[in-house]
């Protein structure tokens, strides 16, 4: 009877580069042993149930976890420190354990009434279309097509009508200069009306970012801010903010700069236990001093 063949393991460690270039290096041992069957992408299995697909790029004997990549990292909040576990199945399909700072595995977000899906930032386009569950057969390339219908019923005007309440909301926030996530997306539509009634009242007399809360970001010390709000409010030098809430408490959070953008790191996670925040809860984030820098926040509870 033939031997079982042992699945092939490695580790990789979060490091500032890999975030900055969004990709990640596979190992060299890996890539001489099993580089020639690896395809132009490859399905990386969390263990929440989630697939992702990737895209792989080649330079010589290197290889790098490429395309789409920035999402998964986006998705589970991954930062600085964290360590990742691959498991190789053959046929360019792995599964991954996400660790945290803390050396222990993350609590996966559960969200699964979620249309799983990726975001491909494509310049100044965001397209999106429905991430697999399941295995599939690998495309040559990836194309959106609008044209196309899912088991006999069009879903894209729904899509596109999200698409146009999103760009409604933006433009209302940015109006009084509030910021959201470039690639912010409807959950539902409670969540929509829940935003757009927010904008309509809200009246900040200094420039603010609004931060929706999903499971990943209450399981990691890791939280993106808006890139239009820091590329044109904030300055690299700066690394230390203050959270202002409840009866006029004060946070220290550091901040780390990447790729146009800036995250939260060490401090959020006392923020969020000490003000007991949960998914769903609304953040909004005003600028009240440059200088030492200070932002106020208000908590709009999903209850």
């Amino acid at each position: 009877m033939a031997m079982e063949e042992t699945p092939y393991h490695f580790f990789k460690v979060i490091l500032a580069s890999s975030l900055q270039d969004k990709k990640l290096r596979i190992p060299e041992n890996f890539v001489r042993e099993f580089g020639d069957e690896l395809s132009a992408f490859a399905i990386i299995t969390v263990p929440d149930g989630r697939d992702w697909r990737v895209g792989l790029s080649k330079d010589g004997e290197k290889i790098w976890f490429h395309h789409g990549w920035q999402n998964f990292i986006e998705f589970y909040s991954i930062g600085v420190g964290f360590f990742l576990v691959f498991k190789y199945e053959k046929m360019s399909k792995f599964h991954v354990i996400i660790l945290n700072t803390s050396n222990l595995e993350m609590s996966y977000p559960n969200n699964f009434d979620e249309p799983k899906k990726e975001v491909i930032d494509d310049g100044e386009i965001e397209k999106e279309r429905e991430m697999p569950r399941k295995k599939c057969k690998m495309e040559k390339q990836v194309e959106v097509n609008t044209n196309t219908a899912h088991n006999g019923e069009d879903e894209h005007p729904t899509r596109i009508k999200d698409n146009e309440s999103l760009h409604k909301l933006k433009a209302l926030l940015e109006d009084k200069r509030i910021f959201l996530s470039r690639n912010y997306k409807f959950s539902s539509a409670e969540e929509k009306e829940r935003l757009f009634t927010l904008a309509k009242s809200l009246k900040p007399r200094n420039p603010s970012f609004i931060i929706m809360l999903r499971p990943s970001h209450l399981y990691s010390r890791v939280v993106y801010l808006p890139a239009k709000f820091t590329n044109k409010y904030l300055t690299q030098d700066i690394k230390l903010i203050k959270l202002r809430a409840y009866k006029g408490r004060e946070w220290p959070v550091q901040i780390g700069w990447m790729y146009g953008g800036c995250n939260t790191m060490q401090g959020w996670n006392e923020f969020l236990n000490d003000t007991k925040l949960k998914a769903g809860d609304i953040c909004v984030f005003e600028l009240i001093r440059t200088e030492d820098l200070l932002l106020e926040v208000s908590v709009f509870n999903k209850s």
